[in-house]
């Protein structure tokens, strides 16, 4: 009795208890990642954790000796913080990952509560907070950009969605807020931006509105809201590189992924890490790379460039489609969401919201395309999940209902409760699907579990103020050391590299002198060692060995 009378006082208490729940199961899913041995620092997030530590800790915004323009601030600023009070990046990082996975359980709730119900609020962030390729793969794709980035993404979603429907200028200016924090943590969320605003304008346009006091003040504090965060990094990069840009890594990251888009990861690993023509730095990081004109690039190849864009739609389409991200099992499910319920004015204007986000991850056709690209607009598809899930569960009860009549009314919670079968069901099936899906992920040829051992014996066995060189930065993220990359050249310009960037040991992994790099294989050949190495460690596996070097 006393718990029915503090819930009528306080009718928000059960919703309040019920997502603290779920940011409860959320946040034990991905502890479940965490503990995997398959948990390694790789790929781009070195990159963003040296240059958050460097930064918070005044020593500039650069992991390479000169300011970094490729990598967007937001992420360096919150694992820079965090390690502030942690001194270990990896931690940082990881709860990075568990607090923002939690953090988005909110906007997606109030969208789907906002455009449907509460009830499929809650079957949505049940579902996301399972669903293996938004709960657990980001935290092996090599970046741990995603778990921020879809919260202020699908936050900006929202505050678009309430400003539509309330019409007040503050839900205007917070979309744009956080649609700007986004585009400082991936500079692709501008697409959201132009997205968002579109449909805004075109939603007014069809009331007869657009030009109304109320459209016009609420789109330019929008855009104010943007351009407040916007500006100062724009602004920042052209310091750098002498040129306004939306992102400095748009035509580098064009000429790079031409070759993962035809599938040859030799033609990537050469335009990417090649040296640029000083012979001093690899392309990647070389300001001959800040100012490559994607549309140049596009005008002197026009048949290759169409050929990019057959080829990435397909790879488009096969990516999401798969166990790794929407499965075509769950496909049903979107059509009972779509097609159960006639809709009414303000369910288009929303559905028409929500449809348009799938569309900026369309510009990675214009690149490369992979899970973690595609990956964005999944909460949008789990939204449209969890109310397919919720009708299947009334049909489920009132079937029931009809067929068993009064016998099925005296079992009373009971009866109830055969409208959750279906959620249980989809949840299981993501759990089952957790180590399948981290298996994919992690057997990978650039994912070594072993970069981490042999960084963690360089800590262990040699100065920790050497500059250590070799193509992977996980090998320098766990030896705490300085990293410079190992450029695709031959063994002579290798060396003219290292000793102008002031190497101390050289890390080769078997694996990239198999497809990548093969003119150094035989510098696994302890019979064929040049005179300026000395093998001082070598570390063996099923997938072969990495060998630590010292350079004279």
């Amino acid at each position: 009795m006393q718990a029915k009378t503090e819930t009528a006082a306080r009718p928000w208490l059960p919703e309040v208890l019920a997502l603290v729940g779920v940011g409860i199961w959320t946040a034990l899913v991905r502890l479940y990642a965490l503990m995997q041995p398959q948990r390694i620092v790789w790929g781009d997030e070195p990159f963003y954790l040296w240059l958050g530590r460097n930064w918070l800790s005044g020593r500039g915004y650069s992991f390479t000796g000169y300011p970094d323009v490729h990598h967007t601030p937001t992420y360096p600023l919150l694992s820079g913080l965090l390690y502030l009070f942690t001194r270990d990046l990896e931690l940082a990082s990881d709860i990075l990952y568990v607090l923002f996975g939690i953090l988005l359980v909110i906007p997606i709730y109030l969208l789907a509560k906002e455009m449907y119900r509460r009830e499929v609020g809650l079957v949505s962030v049940i579902a996301l907070a399972t669903y293996p390729a938004v709960a657990t793969a980001p935290l092996f794709w090599g970046t741990l950009t995603e778990p921020p980035y879809y919260f202020f993404i699908y936050t900006g979603l929202l505050m678009t969605l309430l400003a539509m429907r309330r019409e007040e200028a503050w839900f205007y200016a917070l979309a744009g807020v956080f649609f700007g924090l986004a585009y400082l943590t991936r500079p692709e969320a501008i697409a959201y931006v132009a997205v968002a605003g579109g449909v805004v304008a075109l939603v007014r346009l069809g009331e007869k509105r657009l030009f109304s006091r109320a459209t016009l003040v609420g789109l330019s504090v929008y855009a104010l809201g943007f351009l407040l965060f916007f500006l100062p990094y724009a602004y920042y990069v052209y310091r750098q590189t002498g040129s306004w840009m939306v992102s400095e890594k748009a035509g580098v990251t064009f000429v790079t992924c031409l070759g993962l888009s035809e599938g040859n990861t030799q033609a990537f690993d050469s335009a990417t890490w090649a040296l640029d023509s000083t012979g001093r730095e690899v392309f990647f990081f070389s300001r001959e790379s800040y100012n490559v004109s994607m549309i140049d690039v596009i005008r002197a190849y026009p048949e290759e460039f169409v050929q990019l864009l057959v080829r990435n739609a397909r790879r488009f389409i096969g990516s999401l489609l798969s166990t790794r991200l929407f499965s075509f099992y769950l496909l049903p499910l979107v059509g009972l969401a779509f097609f159960k319920a006639a809709w009414d004015k303000a369910r288009l204007k929303g559905e028409l919201l929500l449809l348009a986000s799938l569309t900026p991850v369309a510009v990675f056709l214009l690149f490369f395309v992979q899970d973690r690209y595609v990956a964005t607009l999944l909460p949008t598809l789990v939204i449209w999940l969890g109310l397919g899930t919720y009708e299947l569960g009334i049909w489920l009860r009132q079937t029931m209902d009809n067929l068993l009549g009064d016998r099925l009314a005296r079992l009373g919670g009971l009866r109830q409760s055969l409208a959750a079968i279906p959620t249980v069901l989809l949840i299981l099936f993501f759990v089952v699907l957790q180590p399948r899906i981290i298996h994919q992920y992690t057997e990978i040829g650039s994912f070594r579990p072993e970069h981490k051992t042999v960084g963690l014996w360089l800590k262990d066995n040699i100065a920790s103020d050497s500059v250590v060189m070799s193509r992977y930065p996980a090998i320098a993220f766990y030896a705490d050391m300085q990293w410079e990359p190992t450029p695709n050249a031959d063994y002579e310009q290798l060396l003219v590299y290292a000793r102008a960037q002031g190497a101390n040991y050289f890390v080769l992994d078997e694996y990239e002198t198999r497809d990548l790099r093969p003119q150094l294989a035989y510098l696994l050949a302890e019979d064929q060692l040049p005179a300026e190495l000395e093998l001082i460690h070598v570390d063996d596996s099923v997938r072969g060995k990495l060998a630590v070097f010292r350079l004279e």
